[in-house]
């Protein structure tokens, strides 16, 4: 074969490999880096860019659905926008272990409500293994896919309520993440209340006893 069709079929197959990026997201991407302070190696720009675009344009189309009122909450780029994986719950660096603490009844929402009235915040553990979740950014978060059973994150349930004049279809917990100010709703996030125990919210909430 001759060595100049070889070289060029090595070059295309170079060529191909190289990720194709939306050239109108280019300002938003420069912006984002800068904000977050992010600096690659030459080897690894070329594939966070391609998360991020990934992150960025699913976070478009769900906005541009939720502007056509198929969701309840809104999404927004955030520090997390070049990253594949988020942080996962691990029930040994629980606070509760720490000292003795009381288990609010398993699945129970009415029980879980009454601990935050009576007691007030309280530690629960949720499924927030979803985009959606990663890049909430205001409106009650309902996830079809949440699973009641199988939990990836802790955080705090501090109080609940519910938005508009019909309390039965908008009801919500308030919730305390852990990711700061940047995230949600300055640090916070309202998850579908009364909606048969979504992401597992009441599967395994606990407070420490003093």
């Amino acid at each position: 074969m001759n060595l100049s069709l070889v070289l060029a079929a090595f070059c295309l197959g170079i060529a191909s490999a190289v990720p194709k990026f939306d050239q109108n997201l280019d300002t938003k991407w420069y912006q984002w880096k800068a904000t977050h302070r992010r600096l690659y190696g030459a080897n690894e720009e070329g594939w966070r860019r391609a998360v991020w675009e990934k992150n960025m344009k699913m976070i478009e189309l769900h906005n541009g659905e939720y502007s056509q009122g198929k969701h309840g909450f809104t999404m927004a780029m955030n520090a997390f926008g070049d990253m594949d994986e988020i942080c996962k719950y691990r029930p040994e660096n629980s606070v509760a272990n720490d000292t003795g603490f009381t288990v609010v009844a398993p699945g129970k929402e009415k029980a879980l409500m009454k601990a935050v009235a009576t007691v007030g915040p309280i530690s629960v553990a949720m499924d927030a293994g979803h985009s959606s979740f990663q890049f909430y950014k205001s409106g009650i978060y309902f996830e079809p896919d949440c699973s009641s059973k199988n939990l990836d994150h802790g955080v705090l349930v501090v109080g609940y309520g519910f938005e508009g004049a019909n309390s039965n279809n908008s009801k919500y917990w308030l919730v305390k993440n852990s990711w700061g100010p940047e995230w949600g709703s300055n640090g916070y996030v309202k998850i579908a209340k009364d909606k048969n125990n979504h992401c597992g919210i009441a599967t395994a909430a606990s407070y420490p006893n003093v």
